[in-house]
């Protein structure tokens, strides 16, 4: 026996209207054929479930050098790149080579950030158009960005002196 859980308009009634209703739950246990077990239902809003049996071996994907810890490896390697790139930009203050190093870390850093947010929020399984157009957008403002540092860094005063000013 379990307590009925009150609701928000039940909440809202006056205090002395207050009442626990208990109800009593009821379980039925059948043993059947083993295809009993599988969860065949399929949910309409994109949930995922299990196919086949408990005592079934996970099939693991196969090894991709772009999906793995390599992948991982390099964004840390890049966030790791930015501390003493920026620490060097502020003592050499505005040499070129910290600027172009800036000018092509930083968009790759903000690429891969964004990009994770993307695969994390719009999975592919899940919304395979707007993945593909977030994607796609994604790269073109990373290219975009990549020329804008460059055009900054070579026309103008360079990344570093615009922070100094």
């Amino acid at each position: 026996m379990y307590f009925k859980l009150m609701t928000i308009s039940q909440l809202i009634r006056p205090a002395h209207s207050f009442r626990l209703t208990p109800v009593v739950k009821v379980a039925s246990f059948h043993i059947g054929r083993a295809s009993a077990f599988r969860a065949t239902k399929t949910i309409e809003n994109g949930a995922e479930y299990i196919k086949g049996t408990v005592n079934e071996a996970v099939v693991l994907p196969p090894k991709d050098k772009v999906a793995g810890s390599y992948h991982w490896d390099f964004e840390r390697f890049l966030s790791f790149l930015l501390i003493p790139l920026t620490v060097t930009s502020v003592v050499k203050m505005g040499h070129p080579i910290t600027d172009l190093c800036l000018g092509v870390i930083l968009p790759f850093h903000c690429h891969l950030g964004f990009d994770a947010m993307i695969t994390d929020y719009y999975p592919s399984h899940r919304s395979p158009v707007l993945n593909k157009v977030l994607t796609w957008s994604l790269r073109g403002a990373t290219l975009i960005a990549l020329y804008g540092c460059y055009e900054f860094n070579t026309n103008d005063v360079g990344m570093t002196e615009l922070v100094k000013k």
